[in-house]
């Protein structure tokens, strides 16, 4: 049997294990916590790094600085400052950004524009915490200094 990346060798043993029965008797695999609930205490510098690479473009498409600015002030009428510590949608978290980064702003409170998931990048995981981590960053400037 020809397999590819071993995929046969599965299947052949997941067939194996419906027919003598032994599939039942295992119960299923939870999945595992999501490194996204962790707190402002999981960002290491690493993180801040790539997610400034991120929302400078240099990384992964981020687009993040064509509206809040290079120095993510802002741009007036369009995005909001992200250096400062107001927070239009939610308490500025690192939880909440994380989970702001990946829904976007529909109907944002002070600009005309929608914010899209991730900015309209196609961000992994990492990514999307890791430039949530920069976006934090700015406005808690003692995550910088760890």
């Amino acid at each position: 049997m020809t397999t590819i990346g071993g995929r046969g060798a599965v299947l052949s043993g997941l067939l194996l294990a419906v027919a003598t029965g032994s599939v039942a008797a295992q119960a299923p695999a939870k999945p595992a916590k999501q490194p996204a609930a962790a707190g402002a205490d999981s960002i290491t510098p690493a993180m801040v790094a790539l997610g400034d690479s991120v929302f400078h473009g240099k990384t992964a498409g981020g687009t993040c600085a064509v509206c809040h600015g290079q120095d993510a002030k802002g741009t007036a009428g369009l995005a909001p400052d992200l250096t400062d510590a107001k927070w239009l949608n939610g308490d500025g978290s690192y939880a909440f950004i994380v989970g702001l980064v990946e829904t976007g702003v529909p109907n944002p409170k002070e600009s005309p524009a929608a914010m899209p998931p991730m900015g309209g990048a196609k961000l992994t995981p990492e990514q999307v915490r890791a430039v949530a981590a920069y976006v934090y960053s700015l406005s808690h400037p003692k995550t910088r200094d760890d």
